[in-house]
């Protein structure tokens, strides 16, 4: 008998069936109403990283595009959030502190688009295809390629040269051209600053017109399925909003960490409603609150105490800190309402007030200062420690409102979830191993035994799991997918800081991650959760649902195309002397075939999960017993 390759390319875990849906999704949003976590869920993914399919790969995703949105629709099931939270908006140039304040970044423009009636067809099908084609890199499945998408040599922007030069020929009654005029004169305060790098003033207009207007339809998609889109609105402004508001600025001084030099606003002015201090930073808000349902105020901690020093300042020094209270903080709140409403709601304004212990302290005297009561503070569970990071040191330990944080494993910015599981030291911060700290805590809190929590797998599940006990939480999309690589590289010449991308098969890497046991399962953290507080026993039969999705998720199956090449094999074989398959059911999710002929095939099929998966199964019997 001759048996044929079968393929590796297997999936160990899988989806849910259509039929599973309903039920785990009531399973989960009940289990979460038990647990307390009825806030804001934020799935931290930039948009920049979503997935593309093959054939339309230009080397960055977009909300606006199918392959995107049907990534959110599969993940949206699996972890049930309401927000997703992007990076900084601006041109992304080696980091985002080199970004402009007001402009999009030319990400955002979705040449499929253009290639539609609603956009007169400005563009042509055998020019989009140009822009998949220059994206030609064997990374690009998993790697964004910006240099594909922004700058002048860019092959996008020199096919949408072409685009622009069409757009100008059409009629100037046509509904595009006048979509265009109105947006050109609402934003006619920030359009016309001079740009080094654009210095085709009316072809910028055009770029920013579509990432507008693109941005929107993804914002459009997101909240179609419940979600709000959340902004970063990032600490800096770019050289040229330097050049063209000199007066908005302290003339040769940065602030927050001098070696970040981000030009600083005049706070010695920015209160006064007069100054160009005031009118920019009013401006840059405005824009994110109209562009976003949501904001994040980066580096929030500049606004309460700038940190503001001389040009060649390397250090943080007490002489060079303002204090401004939360006179700042209630402006921008005022102009976001100004926007969005006075029934706007500011528990939707997040801030990060993260930072080192030399550059800002929250606390005076054992107690919150005045600006960081009442909002909500963003934290991670990096450096979780006994009385510190963790959702139960929040409520307890500082006795912070379950309203007035939100927590997370991680963000774009610490080290990833898995190399803190893993103990590997953090080359960020002085080669710490954050895990050893968390170890105690966690335990305590989740009622587990501290010794378990040595396993990297059960570590990772746990640090899930006590942020899932918080009524807003937060989630980064490396750590949903038990990826190790650390996003932002926190050092000069990286290929892939701020570069990594969910790959196309985003089905088979989390459903992957899951079996692995490093990916994000709700229903294991919701386990855990109802253990801990005694719900396994108050609420048996959620608590048995809850366990029986956690399992069905961490189930072995094997691809269809696998199973046609077993079955072609099979019947090959079939064809001769052997034993005819006869089909047995052990559950009603998981068919299995049993043959004479086909037991060599099948035990070739799983040859790779009893070798490289051996122990990850082992593993997952521990979590389950």
């Amino acid at each position: 008998m001759q048996v044929s390759k079968i393929s590796t390319g297997l999936s160990f875990g899988r989806s849910l069936r259509n039929d599973e849906i309903e039920e785990f999704t009531k399973t989960v949003k009940e289990g979460k109403k038990l647990s307390g976590q009825t806030g804001n869920s934020i799935f931290i993914m930039p948009s920049t990283s979503l997935p593309q399919a093959e054939g339309l790969n230009t080397g960055i995703g977009h909300l606006a595009s199918k392959s995107g949105i049907d990534y959110i629709d599969y993940l949206k099931t699996y972890l049930d959030f309401n927000v997703l939270q992007d990076l900084p908006s601006g041109e992304f140039d080696r980091n985002h502190y080199n970004s402009p304040a007001f402009a999009l970044g030319s990400q955002y423009i979705s040449p499929e688009l253009l290639t539609t009636n609603e956009y007169s067809s400005i563009l042509t099908t055998e020019e989009l295809n140009e822009i998949i084609k220059a994206n030609n890199k064997e990374t690009k499945d998993t790697i964004a390629n910006f240099e594909n998408i922004i700058g002048s040599d860019s092959t996008q922007n020199k096919i949408l040269q072409k685009a622009h030069e069409r757009f100008t020929k059409l009629d100037e009654n046509s509904v595009l051209k006048q979509r265009y005029n109105k947006f050109v004169k609402e934003n006619e305060n920030w359009l016309n600053i001079t740009r080094e790098k654009e210095p085709d003033t009316e072809f910028f207009k055009f770029k920013q017109f579509l990432a507008t207007e693109h941005l929107a339809k993804g914002k459009e998609n997101l909240n179609a399925k419940g979600i709000k889109y959340c902004g970063d609105v990032a600490i800096n402004f770019n050289i040229d909003e330097v050049r063209a508001f000199p007066n908005a600025f302290k003339k040769e001084h940065y602030v927050g960490v001098p070696t970040w030099k981000i030009p600083s606003l005049n706070f010695d002015t920015i209160l006064d409603e007069a100054s160009d201090a005031h009118k920019l930073l009013k401006m840059k808000v405005q824009l994110a609150a109209k562009r976003f349902d949501m904001l994040r105020i980066d580096a929030a901690w500049n606004y309460v105490t700038p940190v503001i020093s001389p040009k060649g300042e390397t250090k943080i020094r007490q002489e060079n800190k303002k204090e401004m209270g939360d006179s700042v903080l209630k402006l921008i709140e005022k102009w976001v309402k100004e926007v969005k409403g006075e029934d706007f709601d500011l528990h939707n304004i997040i801030y990060e007030f993260d930072a080192g212990p030399e550059d800002f302290t929250m606390f005076e005297n054992g107690n919150l200062i005045a600006p960081a009561k009442d909002r909500v503070k963003i934290y991670g569970s990096t450096y979780l420690k006994e009385d510190w990071g963790s959702n139960d040191a929040f409520l307890h330990r500082f006795n912070w409102s379950p309203d007035e944080f939100v927590i997370g494993p991680g963000n774009h910015d610490p080290q990833p979830l898995r190399q803190i599981a893993k103990g590997i030291p953090d080359i960020c911060n002085r080669n710490n191993i954050h895990r050893n700290d968390s170890i105690n805590p966690l335990a305590r809190i989740l009622k587990l035994d501290a010794e378990s929590l040595k396993n990297p797998v059960l570590f990772a599940k746990a640090k899930f799991a006590e942020a899932m006990m918080a009524k807003n939480n937060m989630f980064f999309f490396m750590d949903v997918f038990g990826r190790e690589e650390r996003f932002n590289e926190h050092r000069k010449g990286s290929e892939c800081s701020f570069r990594y991308k969910v790959p196309s098969n985003y089905k088979k890497a989390y459903q992957d991650s899951l079996f692995e046991g490093f990916g994000f399962n709700i229903m294991d953290s919701l386990e855990k959760i109802f253990k801990a507080k005694g719900y396994d026993k108050s609420n048996p039969e959620l608590f048995a649902r809850i366990v029986k999705f956690k399992n069905i998720l961490l189930e072995k199956e094997v691809p269809q195309a696998a199973k046609e090449e077993v079955s072609n094999t099979v019947q090959t074989a079939g064809s001769k002397n052997y034993t005819k398959p006869a089909v047995k059911n052990t559950r009603s999710y998981k068919p299995v075939w049993i043959t004479a002929g086909a037991a060599v095939v099948l035990g070739g099929a799983f040859a790779l999960y009893k070798t490289k998966f051996k122990k990850n199964e082992q593993k997952q019997t521990k979590l389950t017993a």
